[in-house]
């Protein structure tokens, strides 16, 4: 077998459950959302009348604004594509579609629509897009697609219609397909979700099923990965998921097929595939083919023939003993089918009473700013509270989230510190725009929201509770000066468990706390790289699908912290500066345990002479580039993957190791 590329399989039993996922309605007050049912869209589910011409209306008047179109229950007739361009006909990103829930609202293609019968030229139902500038090509692809999220709806691509796409997916950064089934009605189709065109993600795709089509999930170019989870794909006629040269990171697929669940096209593919399931195929099939680079852990076959992986050309078997002794990424250690940290999944909560929300609401007189009407709201004893996208909100103190306050809803409208500066420019004592101290509630949830906080001194949440915190979908461009920028931090007494999902704020610093992250994107491209753009003391800090922009350190793990980073891509040269700080480490373990999937990606002329330090006590390793795999494979490749990095010196507190 090729040993320059360490994976590692388990072909443990992996059951999910089979009973039906319920998805709650998702109902918003009126100021919340734009209803595309209402005047001046007046789109009319369940009529069998085509409803494209309003939807494109409602799409094309709300386009790059953050505003949540929002499709209530019934069935919407679409016989054409709804496209992410604005009045002036040009791409535009900042897209959000929410239905009211994945099996009540659906968006139907008319069967045999004229414009999807070519398979050769593909027509998708929904496409997003980056923002057009001159010179752009023309597709709407880009790296600028920030903030396009569809939630709670199904897409339905009908039947006569072999050339449909379901949804064309653009995303920068931040954004998310979550809630939602992508299905053909007779298995016709190219694919369910396509991200072919230029430099896709990352972002995050969360309970999604796909039924049908030729591809599920069709993944191009070699930029910047996406991250999966609970995703369902069944019936596919020729891959489950297609990726070429770019970064997949998959935890909890189940593919129910006869066809390959999986293919890596490409030798700079790199596949990472967890506590997954697939199931189905034929005896003279394989599961999962690569010409790339893979990671596989805790994972189930069945149907496939008894070599279930062809990884470049050679057939892998069955491991043995649920454990593997292969050469690691440096010198030869014996790697234990074992997970560092216990995943825990991110809490769900929906307030169903609309009578328990609150709208942050007006200015009373003399107030020359919003922080007094947001406080008023959190400390309302309403749990929900929401910002009408209507307008710019300005801070210029902290807010403090306390009492009954359990959910706060951004809506996607922009938070903005606006004029105050000088209480936000101390360097050495950063001041938090939200203080998370005791509430009523077990959990606390951040969603939707969008910060623009430019100025040095400011760290976005600063967590005081032993309660749960999630963040979910939140953004912003925080921090300034040097590349000083702070998006978390917690006290002595923020010990409760944080959950973050589709991220794209940077600066997070984790004390002594329990943390898993899906799709966590902390770049900074400024920085000086005298601070790490995630720091973990002491304590345990799980990562799916992570993303870097800006100099190093991008993880330090210290003081009895445990790292697990599950495919990651590191683009080395993406800074400000001339040169990457050279001496600077992308990754520092000192007297803790780390086990890192990732890739780097340079195309720059230097780079850094140590990619890896553990050091434990007076004894310390270090692993340098050219210690490393190039990710093409070819001597002198100046980007690198590591499968998987286990700490070789292993410093694991008893009561963090688990067996698994």
């Amino acid at each position: 077998m090729n040993k320059t590329v360490l994976f590692l399989v388990s072909f443990l039993a992996f059951i999910f459950s089979t009973a039906s996922q319920a998805f709650p309605d998702k109902i918003f007050p009126e100021d919340a959302v734009v209803n595309v049912t209402l005047p001046p869209y007046g789109a009319k589910p369940d009529d069998n009348i085509d409803d494209t011409i309003a939807i494109q209306k409602a799409i094309t008047e709300n386009v790059d604004t953050g505003r949540v179109l929002y499709f209530p229950a019934g069935t919407y007739d679409i016989s054409d594509t709804l496209y992410a361009k604005n009045s002036k006909g040009l791409w535009r990103p900042h897209l959000t579609l929410q239905g009211q829930n994945r099996d009540k609202t659906i968006l139907r293609l008319k069967d045999k629509s004229a414009n999807f019968a070519d398979p050769a030229k593909p027509s998708p139902v929904i496409v997003t897009a980056s923002v057009w500038e001159k010179g752009d090509t023309p597709s709407g692809g880009g790296n600028k697609a920030f903030r396009n999220n569809i939630f709670d709806m199904t897409v339905d691509t009908g039947s006569g219609n072999p050339g449909a796409v379901g949804v064309d997916y653009a995303v920068s950064n931040i954004g998310s397909i979550e809630n939602v089934l992508i299905k053909s009605g007779d298995g016709q189709g190219v694919a369910g979700i396509s991200m072919v065109r230029i430099i896709p993600g990352p972002g995050l795709i969360k309970n999604v099923t796909i039924i049908g089509f030729d591809v599920g999930f069709d993944y191009a170019d070699g930029q910047y990965g996406m991250t999966i989870e609970n995703m369902t794909i069944r019936g596919q006629k020729k891959f489950g998921i297609r990726v070429s040269e770019n970064v997949l990171h998959i935890r909890r697929l189940t593919s129910v097929n006869k066809v390959p669940a999986i293919i890596v096209t490409k030798r700079n593919g790199m596949l990472t595939l967890i506590d997954s399931k697939l199931t189905g195929g034929f005896a003279d099939q394989p599961a999962v083919i690569c010409e790339g680079s893979m990671f596989l852990y805790n994972l189930s076959v069945d149907g496939y023939r008894p070599q279930p992986i062809k990884y470049h050309g050679v057939d892998i078997s069955a491991i043995q003993n649920n454990e593997l002794t292969r050469p690691s990424i440096i010198g030869d250690t014996k790697i234990l089918q074992n997970s560092l940290i216990a995943v825990e999944e991110t809490p769900e909560y929906w307030n169903a009473d609309l009578a328990d929300w609150i709208a942050v609401g007006a200015r009373k007189d003399g107030e020359k700013d919003d922080t007094a009407a947001i406080q008023r709201a959190i400390d309302s004893g309403k749990s929900t509270i929401y910002f009408p996208n209507n307008r710019i909100y300005f801070l210029s103190d902290t807010l403090i989230v306390r009492g009954s306050l359990k959910q706060i809803l951004g809506m996607g409208a922009e938070i903005n510190l606006g004029a105050a500066k000088e209480p936000f420019s101390n360097i050495k004592n950063p001041r938090p725009l939200i203080r998370i101290d005791e509430t009523k509630s077990d959990a606390i949830f951040f969603e939707n929201m969008f910060f623009n906080a430019q100025y040095p001194g400011e760290v976005i949440f600063e967590n005081n509770s032993p309660k749960t915190v999630v963040i979910r979908h939140c953004a912003g461009w925080v921090g300034g000066d040097g590349g000083h920028r702070h998006s978390y931090r917690n006290t002595e007494n923020g010990t409760g468990k944080l959950f973050i999902e589709d991220a794209y704020l940077p600066g997070w610093e984790f004390r002594r706390q329990s943390v898993w992250a899906r799709q966590l994107n902390p770049e900074n491209n400024n920085g000086d790289g005298s601070y790490a753009q995630v720091l973990n003391i002491g304590s345990k800090l799980w990562i799916l699908g992570f993303k870097t922009e800006g100099p190093a350190p991008f993880i330090e793990t210290r003081d009895g912290g445990v790292t697990e980073l599950l495919g990651a891509y590191n683009y080395i040269s993406a800074t400000d500066s001339a040169k990457v700080p050279a001496d600077s480490v992308p990754y520092i373990v000192k007297d803790s345990t780390a086990a890192l999937s990732f890739v780097s990606e340079n195309f720059r002329d230097n780079d850094y002479k140590v990619y890896i330090r553990e050091t434990h006590g007076a004894e310390s390793k270090e692993f340098k580039g050219a210690d490393l795999l190039p990710r093409n494979g070819s001597k002198g490749d100046k980007s690198f993957v590591v499968p998987l990095f286990r700490s070789q010196m292993i410093f694991l507190k008893p009561e963090i190791h688990r067996n698994p």
